[in-house]
């Protein structure tokens, strides 16, 4: 009886994290009219379909700060985001990239990596945070870094002195990898470079190769 239990609230605990479902997966199975009924815009030579979400008033303000002599906001606004798909040579999404400066969307996904996806990492480096996990055959990588802006404003009153601004906000990437490779114009340009340079002897070398 004791096991039937157990198998009742296992079996019920895999549907519910069945039907929360992966966040922004929806993505990777649009339809072209899918895409444009959601306003996504393709660019043909990257093979991708982009959305984006600025807030214009608030870039009217800073402007308007600006001509005033005021003090701006150099910060991206909390809403603003951009969702970019990457298609594979056959159609089907390669991977879906959500970028955004929302702390509370970052906490979220990162609360729904720790619960339900498999072997989670987390590394840093710097001002550079790196979470990965496996979810339902999916790779996922959330990345948060950091931006600090020390710069200066306006004059004060006096007209004498300067106030020196520091500020600083996180910027938050979110992945999703298919088992599709991506494919593109773009790719097969820079592919095509890379090995005339490299028959040349032109070959672009990294830090690594320099030890």
């Amino acid at each position: 009886m004791k096991k039937l239990i157990l198998f009742f609230v296992v079996s019920c605990v895999a549907l519910a994290v069945h039907a929360q479902g992966l966040p922004y997966s929806k993505y990777l199975e649009y339809s072209k009219k899918e895409f444009k009924e959601n306003n996504f815009k393709y660019d043909e030579y990257t093979n991708t379909w982009s959305l984006r979400k600025s807030n214009g008033l608030r870039v009217t303000v800073n402007i308007l700060a600006i001509i005033a002599d005021a003090q701006e906001d150099v910060r991206p606004d909390m809403n603003d985001y951009t969702i970019l798909v990457q298609m594979g040579k056959d159609g089907k999404a390669s991977s879906v990239t959500v970028m955004f400066y929302n702390d509370e969307t970052y906490h979220k996904l990162l609360t729904f990596m720790k619960d339900n996806g498999g072997n989670f990492l987390e590394t840093s480096s710097g001002k550079l945070t790196k979470n990965q996990a496996s979810y339902s055959g999916y790779a996922l990588e959330l990345n948060m870094e950091q931006h600090n802006i020390s710069r200066t404003s306006a004059r004060t009153a006096d007209y004498k002195t300067v106030k020196n601004v520091d500020e600083s906000y996180n910027d938050y990437h979110f992945t999703i990898l298919t088992s599709v490779e991506p494919w593109s114009e773009y790719m097969e340009d820079e592919a095509a470079r890379k090995a005339k340079r490299d028959a040349k002897g032109k070959k672009k070398r990294n830090v690594e190769d320099l030890m």
